[in-house]
């Protein structure tokens, strides 16, 4: 099974693409303590990572492109997040920014035949470049928002490996198309190695996987390098394979500037 990115959920699952190994892991008692091990696991400030996105529609017609995702907390805890497509051509300059607010994020899209970059207001659940990663599914992969009460379920197992099962709603004044997600997270490095998401409470519209294979340290944090989410409802799947990751260093303020985030 290939597979691609991390996650964490305003629901929890935000310690796939960074999670700390923390000690005591394996002994958390409560879904509380379950959800700040996760969370612990983001970079301190910023991070850069290489990444390949690639989508598999039911035709089985393949689409792969190559982006550089940057990702910075500001010190009021908020996140910003900038993913540029570096290829292929014909999306070569699309760029994606997100500024972590209350109640609703703001999100700018740039597409090189538009010209300048334009507000996007919902089409929370919408995918973007033709993935099966929307929007929100991004933000809960790379932002530790807060959540309602986390509910601790019955421990269980995802490819072998002992997980802790938790369960969480959006925030109360955040717009979501989820209800819920849940979240196995393992116990050993408190990454989440499965995540569903719900669009209705007893029916999962989307699956996030991550190989156990292919999370390891990066500056001292568990980093999963592949992940693969499945539309359950569309049958199709996407994936992110992170190439390269530096954290911790200086970005310019630009990268996150909402009339500048697209240039070179």
């Amino acid at each position: 099974m290939r597979l691609s990115i991390c996650s964490a959920s305003a629901t929890a699952t935000a310690a796939c693409l960074w999670l700390v190994g923390l000690g005591t892991a394996s002994a958390l008692e409560t879904a509380e303590e379950i959800r700040e091990c996760s969370h612990a696991n983001f970079p301190e400030s910023t991070s850069i990572q290489l990444i390949e996105l690639k989508s598999l529609d039911r035709a089985g017609s393949e689409r792969v492109m190559d982006a550089r995702l940057h990702w910075k907390r500001h010190n009021d805890g908020h996140v910003r997040l900038m993913i540029r497509i570096l290829g292929p051509q014909d999306l070569k300059g699309s760029a994606y920014l997100v500024i972590e607010n209350k109640p609703r994020d703001s999100v700018y899209l740039y597409a090189p035949a538009i010209g300048r970059p334009r507000r996007i207001v919902g089409g929370g659940g919408k995918g973007i470049w033709g993935t099966d990663f929307s929007y929100e599914d991004i933000r809960l992969l790379q932002m530790s928002s807060t959540a309602t009460p986390a509910e601790r379920l019955p421990d269980s197992e995802v490819a072998g490996r002992a997980t802790y099962v938790i369960s969480q709603s959006p925030d109360a004044d955040r717009e979501s198309v989820y209800v819920k997600t849940v979240s196995y997270v393992d116990k050993e490095t408190c990454v989440s190695l499965q995540t569903e998401y719900y669009e209705a409470e007893d029916q999962p519209r989307k699956r996030l996987l991550v190989d156990p294979e292919t999370v390891k340290q990066v500056g001292g944090k568990w980093t999963a390098h592949d992940l693969e989410i499945t539309d359950l409802g569309e049958d199709t799947r996407s994936w992110i394979q992170v190439k390269d990751i530096s954290v911790d260093e200086d970005i310019s303020a630009r990268f996150f500037n909402t009339v500048q985030f697209y240039k070179n």
